[in-house]
């Protein structure tokens, strides 16, 4: 009887502790994301279209892509009326119309500089 009153105390006990620490952790980010994790700016067109988000780039010897609101992209592709003209590294150039939209990665905030070789 003791041992299944302490067991159902310490349950408890550790439970609301798992709860009251859960609320003071900070954000974890994902150690997998790509470098360009922090995506670019929102291109919005003056004629009120759609904004345009780049969240990332892939530059490989054989092909090209990237994903641009959420959908990915080559070089041919429409999105939301715009043609996707040239996607280089952290870098996708669209055309609407006459006009040329290039889209660029945010790099992500060095948190310290990197240390001299010499």
């Amino acid at each position: 009887m003791y041992r299944t009153c302490a067991s159902a105390l310490l349950a408890t006990a550790l439970f609301w502790f798992g709860v009251s620490a859960a609320g003071d952790r900070t954000r974890v980010t994902d150690p997998t994301a790509p470098p360009y994790r922090t995506m670019s700016e929102a291109y919005q067109s003056p004629a009120g279209d759609k904004p345009l988000l780049l969240y990332s780039t892939q530059v490989a010897t054989s092909s090209r892509s990237a994903v641009v609101n959420n959908q990915v992209v080559a070089v041919g592709s429409y999105i939301d009326g715009a043609v996707v003209t040239a996607i280089e590294q952290g870098q996708v150039t669209l055309t609407r119309g006459t006009e040329a939209i290039v889209l660029r990665l945010l790099l992500p905030s060095v948190k310290r500089p990197a240390k001299d070789g010499g």
